[in-house]
């Protein structure tokens, strides 16, 4: 896996602050970090390069992206699954 990860989409949130965290195969957080994506009900593109802290402990993992509410709460959470090389 590359340091850091490319992490690409679209996503609309408030003030358009799309927050990401990089799972691997057993729930532990390798990475995180946030992107400038859409706001005001337009979907915007988003872009980031989060820095991995961890290696990947398996080949599968998952990106996912949300709304942090400001309380802890990751609001509209979509994960996406992907293959480490």
């Amino acid at each position: 896996m590359r340091n850091p990860a490319h992490v690409t989409g679209y996503g609309m949130a408030f003030e358009g602050v799309i927050s990401l965290r990089i799972r691997d195969d057993d729930g532990t957080v390798i990475a995180q970090g946030t992107a400038q994506g859409g706001s005001n009900g337009v979907v915007g593109e988003f872009k980031a390069n989060p820095e991995l802290y961890l290696r990947p402990n398996q080949r599968l993992g998952v990106v996912e992206a949300f709304e942090d509410s400001g309380s802890g709460e990751d609001l509209h959470l979509d994960r996406v699954p992907i293959v480490f090389r």
